[in-house]
């Protein structure tokens, strides 16, 4: 498998989540950072530079689809912004669309699967 010269920022009140995701994306080559809340998100994310962002649909008082109009306006350019949930996948592609994500990954994707969705919307290959 190819390195994943990749910076990622995942917000997921999730810890056990946070930390699949990280040991995952890390042992693949990728830059991880993990927030398991919505508070210091702007900060770190100029602090990050990341080229995608994973957004936890359900994050009790501030939810993911809220943090990607901050995504929009504090991200690098061409940073893909997507949902990261374990909803299905209609629902998370309607959730997409109106909140105005790139895209969307469920959380059921994981090794290989989830390297390569990341390695391509890092890439700027996948669309919603």
């Amino acid at each position: 498998m190819r390195q994943l010269n990749t910076r990622v920022m995942l917000v997921d009140d999730s810890e056990v989540a946070c930390e699949a995701l990280r040991h995952t994306l890390t042992s693949a080559g990728a830059e991880v950072l993990a927030l398991t809340s919505p508070f210091g998100f702007i900060r770190a994310l100029r602090e990050s530079n990341p080229q995608v962002i994973l957004l936890d649909v359900g994050l009790g008082t501030l939810n993911g689809t809220k943090l990607v109009e901050l995504g929009r306006q504090h991200a690098p350019r061409g940073c893909s912004i997507l949902l990261y949930s374990s909803r299905e996948p209609q629902s998370l592609r309607e959730a997409a669309v109106s909140c105005g994500a790139d895209g969307y990954i469920p959380k059921d994707t994981t090794g290989a699967a989830l390297v390569e969705a990341v390695r391509q919307w890092a890439n700027g290959v996948r669309r919603l």
